[in-house]
């Protein structure tokens, strides 16, 4: 990289969870500081902190089929605010599933906020099953004999400032079979549930949304 700045920026509103976890495993290699995006409030500081890196790192879960809509937000007002000259972009999607189809919009929304407002997408990691570490180190992935190896090479390719082809986290995460699937499925609704439960609330009860006018 021409400059030593670099910034990661984490999309996730939980400071201990997957995605702090991916962006402090780079920052032990490339340096700066994990920046947390603000949930409320002006994002004019995290605009100017993007404009002035040579390099950024975002990384965020995958709620439906994409970033949090903070996330999206923030990419709005940054495209609104311009001032960007060829900063690197790197993107970083984790979540339940462990298909990277069902991920990697994210990425894609990335790339297209890159080509429109003069930075140079250099390329993403889609992480899947992301939610199940919860934080925990990237070595208890179900599938990490693949995804540790794939990983810190995409780490490599941030500290030389070099393309991250998507090759790399595609031939790392082969789906599941059918059985798996059906297990793996039945384990993240029971994670689902018991989170449910933890806050109060009753999963078994009628949906919100849907319930009858009285």
């Amino acid at each position: 990289m021409n400059k030593p700045e670099i910034m990661l920026l984490c999309a996730s509103s939980r400071r201990k969870g997957t995605s702090a976890m991916l962006l402090e495993r780079i920052r032990l290699v490339t340096g700066g500081e994990v920046i947390f995006l603000p949930q409320k409030g002006s994002l004019n500081e995290v605009i100017l902190a993007m404009q002035q890196a040579a390099a950024i790192v975002i990384s965020g879960p995958c709620y439906i089929n994409t970033y949090p809509a903070r996330l999206i937000e923030l990419l709005e007002a940054a495209s609104l605010s311009g001032g960007f000259s060829g900063q690197k972009l790197y993107g970083i999607i984790n979540g339940g599933m462990p298909y990277v189809h069902t991920h990697r919009h994210g990425l894609a929304c990335l790339r297209l906020f890159a080509e429109q407002n003069h930075l140079s997408w250099q390329g993403g990691f889609v992480l899947g099953g992301g939610a199940m570490l919860d934080g925990k180190p990237l070595e208890k992935h179900m599938n990490r004999k693949k995804i540790v190896p794939a990983f810190d090479l995409f780490i490599r390719h941030i500290a030389e400032g070099s393309p991250s082809p998507d090759s790399l986290y595609e031939q790392a995460q082969i789906p599941p079979g059918h059985i798996m699937t059906r297990v793996f499925a039945k384990l993240l609704t029971f994670m689902v549930v018991r989170r449910i439960k933890k806050h109060g609330h009753d999963p078994d009860a009628p949906n919100w949304y849907l319930r009858k006018k009285e």
